[in-house]
């Protein structure tokens, strides 16, 4: 009886450690996606804005990624939050319309909207409509532009975009202004949007409804909005 009763104390213990190395683990884990290795202040836009948002997979190839919202106070930045995104099926590198590749480098948003209402923020926000479509024709004179086919009929609706159909991804959306020149071919429609049934996007990056909501309420004009992985960051340094 005494041994026995030594060998359920024993598992016992042996439970409580299994457990507490569990959480641990977990800990740990949490603690590494919460961690941007990065000397912010050394970037070549850190005195350009207060925003910055980095979008980091760990590699060019995955369609998974991290999104980080920084902010400064100050001449200090810090982490407001930081989310799961999914990015290209193909991963990081984009090149030429529909390659399914997400754009790298430094950008910020120019336009603002979504099927749904205002989700309380002050910058000028579209509530789309059955005219609304993303100008996906790169022989249209508004390639990569959002149009009204009340107000402009010259594209091709067939290589467009109707924006009031793709739900729930642009439930809310901003435009990331890659190729803002509108170079042909280059590609279009580059997105931060809501999260579909995809864990992958055609190159945008897509996050949860309720996580772009909240950099909605946070977010200014002036905002940049950095792609690439980690390793490659020091390439965006001022002094580098």
């Amino acid at each position: 009886l005494i041994l026995f009763n030594y060998y359920l104390s024993f598992k016992n213990r042996m439970k409580k450690i299994y457990l507490f190395l569990i959480i641990l683990s977990l800990s740990i884990s949490i603690m590494h996606e919460s961690s941007l290795d990065i000397d912010i202040s050394r970037l070549s836009i850190s005195n350009l804005t207060d925003q910055i948002i980095f979008v980091i997979p760990p590699n060019y190839t995955t369609s998974s990624a991290r999104l980080y919202f920084y902010e400064k106070a100050g001449n200090e930045w810090n982490q407001r939050f930081n989310f799961t995104a999914h990015i290209g099926k193909k991963g990081l590198g984009k090149t030429v319309e529909g390659d399914m590749k997400t754009p790298v480098g430094i950008y910020q948003f120019n336009r603002y909207f979504g099927i749904e209402e205002n989700p309380g923020t002050n910058l000028p926000y579209v509530k789309v409509n059955n005219s609304h479509y993303w100008d996906g024709d790169s022989y249209s004179d508004r390639y990569n532009q959002l149009v009204n086919d009340e107000l402009y009929q010259n594209f091709d609706k067939s290589e467009s975009e109707h924006l009031i159909d793709v739900y729930p991804g642009y439930e809310y959306a901003m435009n990331i202004n890659y190729n803002k020149e509108g170079i042909k071919f280059k590609g279009c429609a580059i997105f931060m949007h809501c999260f579909t049934s995809n864990k992958y996007t055609a190159g945008c990056v897509a996050i949860d409804k309720s996580n772009i909501v909240e950099i909605y309420n946070r977010l200014n004009e002036n905002c940049y909005i950095v792609i690439d992985t980690l390793k490659n960051m020091t390439k965006y340094y001022e002094d580098e």
